[in-house]
């Protein structure tokens, strides 16, 4: 396949260091709101982790993995370290095991798993403050939040192993101490060796997926290396990356410097993807107006059409088939009052009651309640002859609709099973200054 030049006009990798200059003077007096922000995603990201490493496939994989790739790195929950390297890709796997992880939805991905990620397995060695962490998390999210939303994949394709690449690396680079220069180099090292990661394995609930963002992270760090130890970097690569592998027919919209990206962040109260959340709290709507789910006998859900790309799987023979999943979503929220990680484990994923409603639930895109990219749910229930009915907007997380500090602290509690150490850890992050000395929980 011949590679179609960007024009200077369209070219990704002009665009990138047009922002860097503005990025990297930002950095020097981060916002209180943002530096806010980044303090939040590490405390959910870490939380997330903690409760996906204690999944019985995972335990195993860090078991094999510890036969050869011990190190110093400290994981939560884990009473084993692990390499720099290896902990960067346990810590995106764990992040997402219960897809409780945060997201952008201009970006259609997860911007901030793999800078977490990747920062995380380099406190050890570089000893930052914590502002300077939090400005090398901002650097990596607002890169890859930029670059999430102009590229679009292809149909089959998923988008974690993708860009989430150029913002672990840019956020490696900036915590080194690097330049804006050196982070433009390092995402096009990164794209040069981009993998084409695909969504087969989240139709078919392949958990192997759930290593993509873990792939991200280690090529961030591998790519930042390489422009440390002065290996030379093509210019444009960027561009050949996105014209050989993505669909150039369906570009997104480069968002100019001057918007901080990570405060379109969304945070998650339930453990699946963002698009069954609707559902679900329309689903919790109504059990708190005495709906009883075991007298249900009919169930429609209107949403969004995007939502039913990705989420169309009916009865979910594994987890991530189900995190995948409107019916199991609104089935599970209606059966048990929650859509947490116990949902899509045993005993309850395999619950009568929830799977008799999933088997109930008719899903309808419906573009005209929610026209252009307005996101929400309507359920209507029919249940011993009376008809339910709840339209569901906004949900806890997204933009104008934030979670306190007790819902924040809530979840941290509850995904890390009230350890102590984490809690510790948690504190420190909340409220140590920016100046003091970052660390990890041990």
């Amino acid at each position: 396949m011949a590679v179609t030049p960007a024009s200077p006009q369209d070219s990704i990798s002009r665009a990138l260091a047009e922002s860097l200059p503005w990025l990297w003077s930002a950095l020097d007096e981060l916002p209180a709101a943002v530096e806010q922000r980044a303090r939040r995603l590490w405390l959910d990201t870490a939380a997330c982790a903690h409760s996906g490493l204690r999944a019985e496939e995972t335990r195993r994989w860090l078991a094999a993995c510890a036969q050869g790739d011990a190190g110093n790195v400290p994981l939560p929950g884990v009473a084993r370290r692990a390499s720099a390297p290896g902990a960067a890709m346990a810590m995106a796997l764990g992040a997402c095991w219960d897809e409780a992880c945060e997201g952008l939805a201009l970006a259609h991905g997860r911007p901030g798993v793999p800078v977490v990620a990747a920062l995380w397995s380099l406190l050890p060695q570089a000893a930052p403050s914590w502002g300077g962490l939090w400005q090398a998390t901002a650097a990596g999210y607002e890169v890859a939040a930029r670059l999430g939303a102009r590229l679009r994949i292809r149909p089959g394709m998923h988008v974690d192993g993708t860009w989430g690449a150029f913002g672990a690396a840019v956020a490696a680079v900036r915590l080194g101490g690097g330049s804006w220069q050196q982070a433009l180099a390092a995402v096009e090292a990164a794209a040069t060796q981009l993998p084409f990661t695909l969504l087969r394995p989240v139709r078919q609930g392949a958990n192997v997926r759930n290593l993509y963002l873990g792939h991200s992270a280690w090529l961030g760090l591998q790519a930042a290396q390489a422009v440390r130890a002065g290996l030379a970097t093509p210019d444009g690569a960027v561009d050949d990356f996105a014209a050989l592998a993505l669909d150039g027919a369906a570009t997104g919209t480069w968002i100019a410097p001057g918007r901080w990206l990570i405060l379109e962040s969304y945070w998650k109260p339930f453990a699946a993807v963002r698009h069954l959340h609707y559902g679900a709290a329309a689903a919790l709507e109504l059990r708190a107006r005495g709906l009883r789910p075991e007298t249900i006998e009919a169930l429609r859900l209107r949403v969004y059409p995007e939502a039913l790309q990705y989420c169309g799987n009916r009865a979910p023979a594994t987890p991530l088939a189900a995190q995948f999943s409107l019916s199991f979503g609104v089935a599970a929220a209606l059966a048990f009052g929650d859509l947490s990680p116990a949902e899509f484990r045993a005993p309850r994923f395999h619950d009568a009651l929830l799977r008799r409603l999933e088997a109930l639930v008719t899903i309808e895109p419906d573009a005209r309640t929610f026209a252009g990219a307005e996101r929400g749910a309507v359920l209507e229930v029919r249940a011993q002859g009376r008809d339910w009915c709840h339209c569901q907007g906004a949900v806890a997380g997204d933009v104008g609709c934030e979670p306190d500090d007790d819902a924040i602290r809530a979840k941290f509690t509850r995904y890390t099973d009230d350890d102590e150490a984490m809690a510790a850890w948690a504190r420190r992050v909340e409220q140590d200054p920016p100046q003091a000395a970052a660390g990890l929980p041990t």
